[in-house]
């Protein structure tokens, strides 16, 4: 479960680290750099990993790391430029329910009625939380609709890699999606860049080395990791712990601050994300004492 918990601590701060990298790049330079040296990273292991994919999953996997990376990434990235972390952070909070409403839209898995009402406090929480700000990191319903898009297009590579994921293994899947999605990335980069200027200074630099090797390259390998001893229920609860952390690290680190009203919002969209990820648990619990008895 440590293993677990250090990648969802190391997510929570991306957003943190891109505000700091902000400093010095464009926000679609930023995603630029900090894949083209995770790719790096993987660089050296990607050949072997690549052969061990079998031929009919290679085009899948391309379309998988151009949808994780360079949509996933740039969406966000570009969104927490214009609003607060702590708001950022908080769109990500609804991924869970995310994938669930969306596998029953699109992929015909059954949607519980609780989902579809957690799915509407989630939604007023969203309200309120872009309603809700003050001075100290401004929310924009900008920056969290394309954050939200963001989370959206990562709910949906969760649901088009489980074909793959069953057949290739963790780390050689790591290590392709994350190769093919910094070679995609660059062309989409390069046409989204609306500042060419670099300010040079150690801030910068540091979050982007941070965004490369810790928040890409170091926590998928822990979250693979902690995946091999933990169970997917488990990984489902801590992901849930990934706003909380965020906010709680935009307000120490950046001095944001957070009104009544959208602290309200932050709490309704985690409650509503954590209720759905633990009534399905004790349900399964439930359903298996019942049929061992």
């Amino acid at each position: 479960m440590f293993y677990l918990i250090a990648a969802v601590l190391i997510w929570a701060s991306a957003f943190i680290a891109a505000k700091f990298s902000y400093t010095m790049f464009d926000p679609a330079l930023t995603v630029m750099l900090r894949l083209i040296l995770s790719a790096l990273l993987v660089l050296p292991t990607f050949f072997r990993s690549y052969r061990k994919i079998p031929k009919q999953y290679r085009l899948q996997l391309w379309g998988l790391g151009l949808l994780n990376f360079p949509v996933v990434l740039l969406l966000q990235f570009t969104g927490v430029h214009y609003t607060s972390v702590a708001s950022a952070v908080t769109m990500l909070g609804t991924e869970p329910l995310v994938v669930t409403l969306l596998g029953h839209i699109f992929f015909h898995k059954p949607a519980r009625l609780l989902d579809w009402l957690l799915g509407i406090v989630a939604l007023t929480g969203i309200v309120f939380v872009v309603y809700g700000s003050e001075s100290g990191g401004e929310v924009t319903l900008l920056g969290c609709t394309l954050v939200l898009l963001g989370s959206i297009a990562f709910s949906f590579s969760i649901h088009l890699a489980q074909s793959v994921m069953k057949a290739v293994e963790a780390k050689a899947y790591t290590d392709v999606i994350i190769m093919t999605g910094a070679i995609s990335c660059v062309p989409f980069s390069l046409l989204l860049v609306q500042d060419w200027q670099i300010h040079l200074n150690i801030e910068g630099i540091s979050a982007i080395l941070y965004l490369s090797v810790g928040c890409t390259w170091l926590a998928y390998r822990l979250w693979s990791k902690g995946l091999r001893v933990s169970s997917a229920n488990t990984a489902s609860i801590l992901t849930t712990l990934e706003p909380v952390f965020g906010v709680l690290l935009a307000i120490l680190l950046l001095g944001e601050h957070l009104t009544l009203t959208t602290l309200f919002g932050i709490c309704l969209v985690i409650s509503a994300a954590g209720i759905s990820v633990l009534s399905s648990m004790l349900i399964n619990y439930i359903k298996n004492k019942v049929t061992i008895l």
